[in-house]
């Protein structure tokens, strides 16, 4: 990673780990009549404590968050449970801005009756991880010759199969420090545990799309995700943890950890191979700059969302 990936992944970190124009909101489903804090009313440009109709600020929502956002509102208040969305606003004076919405639901006699949860300003964190993209695609570390073989690939896959009807995720592993344990264990014993690395790829994921060595210590995949972005993200998670389990060679026991960056494809007939390839590039910088051994989607919030879903 160069001096300006470093610093881009470090500002993401740490302007994702300080909230801007964030505040508390509810909805009473009887009346639909809602319920702010001043950092909603700041984070629409709206004057604090002023009248506010649901109807009215439905219609700063860009159309796609809106219908996104109503779908998943729909799905809470009919089965329970809780959920994410970062979406497309315009504030009262027409500025966009990104915001992460959660929100959760909750129940009186075992009837839905309110809505709830926060709204976050999330506008800088998105233009980071747009930035960190666009550097990784100009200035990749993979070798040209690699990175292109494998593109095609994906190329291939994205128009070979239905992908109007399932959702897929761009996944590269890395082997943290490698070059460190070439040193101590040789490259021998460094090239029989890459080797080893990639059958358990192909034995945990014996139905990827695509798979592939990219440069000396990483990997990609394209894999199905068909129960969602957050099932997804964990069955990374518990990928993670049997992938670096340790590795013997005769006397010689090698202990390792891997970073995972990933990108999810929910309209990819229509993205760009490099494209997707740099975001999950960007994605696997940022899990690096964490201080490796670790998994960080791309453009989705660093800390746990899961860990932040309102209960009721």
């Amino acid at each position: 990673m160069n001096s300006q990936q470093q610093h881009l992944a470090a500002e993401l970190c740490r302007v994702s780990g300080q909230p801007a124009a964030i505040g508390a909101w509810e909805c009473n489903l009887a009346n639909e009549a809602l319920s702010w804090t001043d950092g909603v009313y700041d984070l629409f440009g709206l004057q604090r404590g002023s009248t506010i109709q649901r109807s009215s600020i439905l219609d700063l929502y860009e159309a796609g968050s809106r219908s996104e956002m109503n779908r998943l509102r729909s799905g809470i208040i009919r089965n329970g449970g809780a959920f994410s969305l970062d979406c497309r606003i315009r504030t009262a004076s027409n500025e966009r801005r990104w915001m992460r919405l959660i929100v959760g639901v909750g129940h009186q006699n075992g009837r839905p009756f309110r809505i709830f949860g926060s709204k976050q300003d999330v506008t800088a964190e998105k233009g980071l991880w747009g930035d960190l993209a666009a550097l990784s695609r100009h200035q990749p570390i993979i070798a040209p010759s690699t990175r292109r073989d494998f593109e095609t690939r994906l190329g291939q896959a994205l128009h070979g199969a239905r992908f109007d009807r399932e959702a897929f995720g761009l996944v590269i592993v890395d082997i943290d420090d490698f070059h460190d344990i070439v040193e101590t264990f040789g490259t021998s014993a460094s090239d029989e545990l890459l080797t080893r690395f990639d059958e358990r790829l192909a034995r945990l994921f014996p139905d990827a799309l695509a798979s592939g060595r990219i440069n000396r210590s990483q990997f990609a995949l394209l894999l199905r995700m068909p129960a969602g972005q957050q099932r997804f993200a964990a069955s990374l998670e518990n990928a993670r943890h049997l992938l670096c389990r340790p590795i013997s060679r005769g006397t010689l026991v090698i202990d390792f950890t891997i970073s995972i960056g990933a990108v999810s494809l929910e309209e990819q007939r229509h993205r760009d191979p490099a494209t997707l390839f740099a975001e999950a590039q960007a994605a696997l910088h940022v899990a690096s700059m964490a201080g490796g051994a670790t998994l960080r989607m791309f453009d989705k919030p660093l800390a746990s969302v899961t860990s932040r879903l309102p209960a009721e």
